[in-house]
């Protein structure tokens, strides 16, 4: 089910990830790492668990670990999204800008936007874009900070 709610979701953004297309193996947890988590968050976190009988998808595109702060749930998810081409991601992410309410973000090797609409950063270099969010469950607490805070960090692994 995780399989077919991704594909949709990348269908729908008119991107076609490389990975896919090559049937190469991706795992987003491996480039979004606890480590890089728990830095973002300020606090401890844990990753989601798989059943160990249960075959993985060879393309993991979605990654988020959990955790609590100051009695609160906390979570931080990164999803990633590859174009054929920079001028197709380019557009995409252009298209995404306009949909939502947008501030720009400024950070340096990326095309990056803070939506509060959607309590999400979004940063594309390349091909490659990827969704950041940080913080509460509740959409309208997260702070750009944080998910800035975590992008610069995935900018450098980019």
């Amino acid at each position: 089910m995780r399989k077919l709610t991704t594909w949709a979701v990348l269908g729908a953004a008119f991107l076609a990830p490389a990975a896919w297309a090559a049937e190469e193996p991706f795992d987003a947890c491996e480039v979004f790492t606890q480590a890089d988590a728990e830095a973002a968050l300020g606090t401890t976190a844990a990753g989601e668990t798989f059943n160990p009988k249960v075959k993985r998808p060879k393309v993991i595109p979605v990654c988020t670990y959990t955790g609590f702060k100051e009695g609160k749930a906390v979570a931080a998810s990164v999803q990633f999204r590859f174009g054929k081409t920079d001028a197709d991601a380019q557009r995409a992410f252009d298209d995404a800008r306009m949909q939502f309410q947008t501030k720009p973000m400024l950070i340096s090797g990326a095309d990056a936007f803070w939506s509060a609409k959607t309590g999400q950063m979004n940063l594309r270099k390349g091909r490659t874009w990827i969704t950041v969010s940080v913080g509460s469950p509740k959409l309208t607490e997260r702070n750009s900070a944080e998910a800035k805070k975590l992008a610069e960090i995935l900018l450098k692994k980019m």
